[in-house]
């Protein structure tokens, strides 16, 4: 009985959307809904900073949730920090069930390049995949190639691939069925 939900809380573009639908969708093999949703996240800006607070957004969205059987991700184009970090891409809690992903350091722009689409998709699909796999209690994998590996930088983002080892799947499999019990 899982389901997925995706807030945009940022214009992303439809090809976006249904590219990212059908990956998700690929893996997970849950429903997928996705909400466009404005919402106002000034209440996370650390001015000094310049960047707003991850960790404060997720305290906010998580007191909405009622269903455990959903997972929430929240997709912004702001540029978000946590704790002790410069930046992350992204950020899950897996027991309220809810994450977020930045779409601003994923393009290309932001580091001074040309724009390019097909990078820019897939970044999304791995960081989406990755926090996710968080709400289904996977950990961070040493396989330098599955999608559970910790991304520190851009580099090594782009250097993973965009679904799960074979260990990884395993236990994503059990807990997606554990759900459905």
């Amino acid at each position: 009985m899982g389901k997925i939900k995706i807030f945009l809380l940022s214009e992303v573009k439809d090809k976006v959307l249904v590219e990212l639908r059908n990956h998700l969708q690929n893996l997970f093999n849950l429903e997928i809904e996705i909400i466009s949703k404005k919402q106002d996240i000034n209440f996370a800006y650390n001015e000094k900073r310049k960047q707003y607070s991850a960790e404060e957004i997720l305290k906010n969205f998580e007191k909405n949730k009622d269903k455990n059987y959903e997972k929430w991700l929240f997709i912004v184009d702001a540029d978000l920090y946590c704790s002790g970090l410069n930046f992350v891409f992204g950020v899950a809690n897996p027991y309220s069930g809810v994450s977020i992903i930045s779409l601003t350091r994923l393009k290309q722009q932001f580091y001074g390049k040309s724009e390019n689409e097909v990078l820019y998709i897939e970044r999304i699909k791995k960081e989406a995949t990755h926090e996710l796999g968080h709400l289904f209690y996977l950990n961070h994998c040493q396989n330098k190639k599955c999608v559970m590996r910790f991304s520190n930088s851009l580099y090594e983002t782009d250097e993973k691939n965009s679904f799960f080892c074979d260990r990884c799947k395993k236990i994503l499999i059990y807990n997606i069925n554990q759900i459905r019990t």
